[in-house]
């Protein structure tokens, strides 16, 4: 045991140090939504009342997501990561002006617009992260670094989550995106410092690299080059998009169902996304496994969980089961990222991120729309059912994937 900690310390240090500075930025994002995301669909449900119509709502921030990763497939490898991420921070202060117009006006359009702002901003910071990572992280770290990233990026949503179960009391609801502010604002101080090659505007990148229907065609040509084993590993990316914002959107509104307050909402949150720091760990464990194997004991917890979730209500037991949704994340989730990184040619380490962000985003446009029309015409535990037998078929086809056994070795 102490071999094993003492072999994660050193993996830790062994990072490159602007590695360990983009993962203390999204730290710094996540610490700040952390006050938000608890309660972001209760929050929506003001403006519609159903399942569907809060799930289509947030659709429109996705959406405005996948429109935005377009330009990035091209311009991710040409320019400097951090400015995508600086300009991603800029958008976010938009955004979040906007949102407290929506709060304090009621106006439905404000929503929108802030939607719009966010789901353009928040490709641009997460594209430009894990670009960076896979850039100037050697092919045999991609998981640990991923994992590093993951776990930065998710304990601070925790903190900031645990925080605003004992605060939102005297905040309330339309105060809680001003905590957003800060960690923007510091986000851009650190990204100014980290150095690296590349162009400095995405304006001027966007006019050089994509302006005309040429780039969309280069696009397409590109993907169509990508062989089935990575087709693969996008739709368990589209899988997880699903899984993410189900959870996200849905759980707490389920939560309030079960009586519980808002506080306890937002500790609910905290403990249902725990799993996620120790993903660090968890890549060590499973360090030694086939990265097949760890995806299919991933998405095999995944499936369970959500079938116990559609029979047992209890709190307690809601609190177990939908940690564990979240553990089946933390074990698949860098097993399929550093095996997306080892299957692509370094020229093509942006657009391949674009393109699994485009497939992660797909399942946050298509989960929340499905998943809440199944929620009001049947119920909500309807909705899990289907989600666990999709995990299920996942599972039966990764187990079933041709040579997956001589993948590793091959690469």
């Amino acid at each position: 045991m102490v071999h094993f900690f003492k072999k994660m310390s050193d993996d830790t240090k062994a990072l490159p140090l602007g590695v360990k500075l983009i993962a203390f930025v999204l730290f710094l994002r996540t610490f700040g939504w952390g006050f938000v995301d608890p309660f972001f669909s209760i929050f929506v449900n003001g403006f519609s009342a159903s399942y569907a119509g809060v799930g289509g709502l947030i659709s429109i921030m996705n959406f405005a997501s996948l429109i935005a990763m377009l330009p990035l497939m091209r311009l991710a490898d040409k320019m400097k990561d951090t400015v995508i991420m600086r300009d991603a921070e800029l958008l976010y202060v938009f955004a979040i002006m906007l949102y407290l117009l929506s709060a304090f006006t009621g106006k439905l359009p404000f929503l929108v617009a802030a939607f719009i702002f966010n789901g353009i901003a928040l490709p641009l910071i997460i594209v430009g992260a894990e670009t960076y990572i896979r850039k100037y992280t050697n092919p045999d770290s991609q998981t640990k670094s991923f994992a590093f990233y993951t776990a930065t990026n998710y304990l601070g949503w925790i903190l900031g989550m645990v925080i605003a179960a004992f605060t939102v009391q005297y905040y309330g609801l339309k105060w809680m995106f001003l905590f957003v502010l800060p960690s923007a604002l510091v986000g851009l101080l650190i990204l100014g410092r980290i150095r690296e090659r590349g162009l400095r505007s995405m304006l001027w990148g966007i006019r050089k690299y994509f302006h005309n229907g040429h780039d969309l065609g280069a696009i397409l040509a590109d993907i169509k080059k990508l062989n089935s084993r990575t087709f693969f590993f996008l739709i368990l990316s589209f899988f997880d998009g699903v899984i993410v914002m189900f959870s996200y959107i849905f759980i707490p509104l389920f939560a309030l169902t079960i009586d519980l307050n808002l506080g306890e909402v937002a500790l609910l949150m905290a403990i249902m996304n725990l799993p996620f720091v120790f993903s660090f760990v968890i890549s060590e464990m499973t360090d030694r496994m086939k990265s097949m194997n760890v995806i299919a004991v991933g998405l095999l917890v995944g499936g369970i969980s959500f079938i116990l979730l559609s029979i047992l209500v209890a709190q307690l037991w809601v609190a177990v089961l939908v940690t564990m949704t979240s553990v089946s994340l933390a074990i698949m989730r860098p097993a399929y990222n550093g095996m997306l990184t080892r299957l692509t040619p370094r020229r093509m380490l942006g657009e391949i991120t674009s393109i699994n962000n485009i497939a992660l985003r797909m399942g946050y446009v298509v989960g929340p729309v499905l998943t809440g029309l199944i929620a009001d015409r049947y119920s909500i535990q309807a909705a899990f059912f289907a989600i666990a037998i999709f995990a299920f078929a996942l599972t039966a086809l990764t187990l079933s994937f041709k040579g997956f056994e001589a993948l590793q070795t091959e690469i």
